[in-house]
């Protein structure tokens, strides 16, 4: 993040995590994983804890985990706020969030 270093919700990874998915909306970990340039394994981690503390809603699709903030979790709105706030003081994850690739590239097109 900047050079802030955003800890507001418990770890800079987790907040990183947390305002990548609300920027995203729908996201699966090793796609935040290489946004945000950080291991699977960390970003599972949090994405689990997150999963497990009601603020994340995970389901499966084929072999992925599709991740998004819960609807259903009590303060969603107020979270999703937050986090699209924090989000306008790092330049750099709404760069990365901006490189995303929502659709495939057509067979055979050059890079």
């Amino acid at each position: 993040m900047s050079d802030t270093k955003q800890k507001l919700l418990g770890s800079e990874r987790r907040t990183q995590v947390l305002v990548m998915t609300a920027l995203l909306g729908e996201t699966y970990p090793t796609e935040l994983a290489r946004l945000l340039e950080a291991p699977l394994y960390s970003v599972q981690t949090i994405v689990d804890a997150l999963d497990k503390e009601g603020v994340f809603a995970t389901r499966r699709v084929g072999s992925s985990r599709r991740v998004s903030l819960d609807p259903r979790y009590y303060a969603y709105k107020e979270l999703r706020e937050l986090l699209l706030r924090l989000a306008e003081a790092e330049p750099e994850l709404r760069a990365a969030a901006a490189r995303r690739r929502s659709r495939p590239r057509r067979a055979g097109k050059p890079l």
